[in-house]
């Protein structure tokens, strides 16, 4: 097969080949596939996603980008990066906001649905808050209508403002084509307040310290709004996060029909590509203004949207940058977080 650079983590590649197009796991829903399976140098298998230049490059055109930039065996992006570090300061200074309070993380508590904002460092109360739609996945109301619709509203003034001024908006990942990031227009103060203020003691009440470190400590994050409606982004093929925690909160806007998310099972580099066992596999569907939390190695995918528009505010939440789930690039070892482990998928 093609050799082939792959991206095994946010900033290492890993030499190749393919092996397989069309990929697809027997329990995979219908019509779902990834594109390419590959066999890394070190006799891993892993699939790609999504054929995307961020995610898999043939080894030619990988050598190319890596004399480009004189980076040698650092990441080829580097330099794009540095870039989109400049544009954000331009968009900082120029975009004009449309709900200011947004931007201001002394604002939160405001914008906390009352019983979530009461039951802060109350345990007992936060457990009795959310629902456990299965094992590792809590649901909850954390937000008030009036922050969702706000932030919808600054997320698409944003993108009106970028269109209007020549500003090319950043999207949120490889896999996300509509959408923005919500920190390119000013809004990281707030996202990282929610991040330590809300996600933070709900991880540590779930029991997430095993994909943090050992502890619940939350470090950095990358928040996004992503947008699904015919024409536009339908559905999000099956994967995993570039995060050790993810907080998902639907914003809603018109009433959609289909996107549910399905999930099977939290695993590692080295198990990523396995089946699932029956009791994995789990449906939610969103309700707008709830939000859903899981850890970010937990497989999942979104179904088709079949009618009306569903937009979501993303947290992708990391901890220790060493020691985490996200630091895990091995396909040979199984880690203790993984619920291939055995006695893990029966707890």
């Amino acid at each position: 097969g093609d050799a082939v650079r792959c991206r095994v983590s946010q900033t290492g590649w890993a030499r190749g080949h393919i092996v397989a197009l069309q990929y697809r796991e027997k329990d995979w829903p219908a019509g779902w596939h990834a594109p390419y399976q590959i066999e890394l140098e070190d006799g891993g298998l892993i699939f790609a996603p999504a054929d995307d230049d961020q995610l898999i490059r043939s080894e030619a055109d990988f050598e190319r980008l890596m004399r480009m930039v004189g980076a040698g065996g650092a990441d080829p992006f580097a330099a794009a990066h540095t870039v989109g570090a400049r544009d954000r300061e331009e968009v900082l200074r120029r975009y004009p906001r449309k709900h200011p309070r947004l931007f201001d993380p002394a604002a939160l508590p405001s914008f906390l649905a009352p019983p979530f904002a009461e039951a802060r460092g109350d345990d007992a109360a936060l457990r009795a808050l959310w629902t456990e739609e299965a094992r590792g996945l809590y649901s909850l109301r954390l937000f008030t209508d009036a922050f969702c619709d706000q932030l919808l509203e600054e997320a698409e003034h944003f993108e009106a403002w970028a269109l209007a001024s020549g500003v090319e908006v950043h999207r949120p990942n490889t896999m996300n084509r509509h959408g923005a990031i919500v920190d390119d227009f000013g809004l990281e103060p707030m996202m990282d307040a929610i991040m330590r203020e809300c996600v933070q003691p709900l991880a540590r009440v779930a029991g997430y310290a095993d994909v943090l470190g050992g502890e619940a400590l939350l470090r950095s994050h990358h928040a996004f709004v992503v947008s699904y409606a015919l024409g536009k982004d339908i559905d999000l093929k099956f994967h995993v996060d570039s995060s050790d925690v993810t907080l998902n909160v639907c914003l809603g806007r018109t009433p959609f029909e289909g996107g549910a998310l399905f999930f099977r099972g939290v695993r590692c580099p080295k198990h990523q590509q396995g089946p699932s066992r029956s009791e994995e596999n789990v449906e939610y569907v969103h309700t707008p203004g709830t939000a859903i939390m899981h850890r970010g190695h937990h497989r999942h995918g979104a179904r088709a949207i079949t009618a009306g528009e569903r937009h979501n505010l993303i947290l992708w939440c990391r901890g220790d940058p060493e020691r985490s789930s996200e630091a895990c690039r091995s396909v040979h070892e199984c880690e203790d977080w993984c619920w291939a482990r055995s006695g893990l998928l029966t707890r």
